[in-house]
């Protein structure tokens, strides 16, 4: 898991630094800055998930197991919803060469 949040959180930085350090080159560190400040969204998030649900993880029925359940589903629905109502229409927009590169990019991601 820690690997693969790794993996993610590499390419989200250097998207959240390059469009920043092209719109203000004369500042570098600020685009640093942005990019570590939004690494820090994965902690806080896991830090409010342990709060809210700390007591879930030391019950055993079938009603907590339920709950989990329904969070995990929920928060599935939201990615999927942002990737098909936000990030979809984003690249169809930007695609240059066709959508079989758009198709494949898909399919692997």
């Amino acid at each position: 898991v820690t690997v693969g949040i790794m993996i993610h959180n590499i390419p989200e930085g250097i998207a959240i630094a390059i469009p920043c350090l092209a719109a203000r080159p004369e500042s570098p560190w600020l685009s640093f800055a942005l990019a570590s400040l939004s690494g820090l969204a994965e902690p806080v998030g896991a830090f409010v998930a342990l709060i809210c649900l700390r007591g879930v993880s030391q019950q055993n029925d079938d009603a907590t197991t339920w709950n989990m359940e329904n969070v995990l589903a929920f928060v599935a629905g939201i990615m999927v919803t942002v990737a098909l109502y936000e990030l979809f229409p984003e690249a169809k927009r930007h695609t240059n060469h066709g959508y079989g590169h758009f198709v494949a990019g898909t399919v692997v991601g």
